[in-house]
């Protein structure tokens, strides 16, 4: 089946928007479908884990779109590249979503080109890993430590750094940022004391070093009860993580996350963000991604819980005729 791709432009027009989608109309009745690129993360990373099956399922239930998964930093270079209309679809956080919104660091100006779709994943957390002889055991413990906070461009890294500057900790500890996939290599040969991966619970990473060598996955509890981080940015939530769901885990720890989101550049055409947005929340979607990767949360009866940002009229469509309560955006 043949892909008629997107305009590389970087941003579309409204005629070009409209041109799309008489366009996509015509190429599902002679059988072509429309390219489209959804931007994710590292290829061991929930994003990427969730995108990869789900971009197959499309593309072989769609008549309309052909998507293809890439790999990237994260939620903020995602953003950036949606609203630069590099990508069309891509995955991104709360939290990311307000920063682009109202052009807070690390973006340098605001970008509002971009919509939600629906919830992809459950609160997802941010994973801060270290050995066990390093004993770093609470956030307080990082003091001194070399912590590498998450790849350049990865919603791991927007959350350590505003942690770390909140509670006072950003000049105490020695910061690193590198590809995610350097992590737990520098952590066993010893030139990181602990690193940050945010994704779904269970993470594969931790089990990953676990296999080599015994880990202590840091608890954060007690330093956000002190500084009210939470209140402070109430997109996030505490993410308890129980006893036992890890090798050598033996008692409850205190992360905080928030949920994953499908976003869509604003002029990608209505009918083609409706037509994703049908087979990415239906049974046969979910299934094949769940034989793949345990930790989404494709959920079409509350796709729009903790959500901040506006809706694309495609996804709108389609959530108005399940029925969905559709919450007013806080970013306006």
């Amino acid at each position: 089946m043949s892909a008629k791709p997107f305009s590389g432009r970087a941003k579309f027009s409204l005629a070009a928007a409209s041109l799309a989608l008489a366009t996509a109309g015509m190429c599902a009745s002679v059988g072509a479908q429309t390219a489209a690129q959804i931007t994710t993360g590292g290829v061991t990373g929930t994003y990427y884990m969730i995108a990869a099956p789900l971009a197959s399922y499309i593309n072989e239930n769609s008549k309309l779109l052909r998507i293809s998964p890439s790999t990237s930093g994260g939620g903020f270079e995602n953003l950036r590249r949606v609203d630069s209309g590099q990508a069309q679809f891509g995955m991104t956080q709360p939290e990311t979503m307000s920063q682009a919104w109202n052009g807070e660091k690390p973006f340098a100006k605001a970008m509002r080109d971009w919509r939600v779709i629906g919830v992809v994943t459950p609160p997802m957390a941010n994973h801060v890993i270290a050995l066990k002889k390093n004993n770093v055991q609470t956030a307080s413990d990082l003091k001194g430590r070399n912590f590498a906070i998450g790849a350049p461009g990865s919603g791991s890294a927007t959350a350590m750094s505003l942690f770390l500057e909140h509670t006072g900790m950003k000049d105490d500890v020695k910061v690193r940022m590198s590809s995610h996939q350097d992590y737990p290599s520098q952590l066993l040969d010893g030139k990181l004391d602990a690193f940050s991966r945010l994704g779904s619970v269970p993470a594969a990473v931790v089990d990953e070093i676990a296999a080599s060598q015994p880990v202590q996955l840091v608890d954060f509890g007690p330093e956000l009860q002190r500084s009210k981080f939470l209140e402070k940015y109430p997109f996030y939530q505490s993410v308890v993580v129980k006893a036992g769901t890890y090798k050598g885990q033996d008692k409850d720890v205190t992360l905080f996350g928030n949920a994953g989101f499908f976003i869509a550049h604003k002029d990608v055409p209505d009918d083609l963000v409706y037509e994703f947005t049908k087979l990415a929340y239906s049974d046969g979607a979910i299934r094949k991604v769940e034989m793949a990767f345990k930790g989404s949360n494709l959920n079409r009866l509350n796709p729009l819980e903790g959500n901040i940002g506006p809706l694309h009229p495609g996804a709108l469509r389609y959530w108005k005729e399940l029925g969905v309560t559709l919450p007013e955006p806080a970013l306006k």
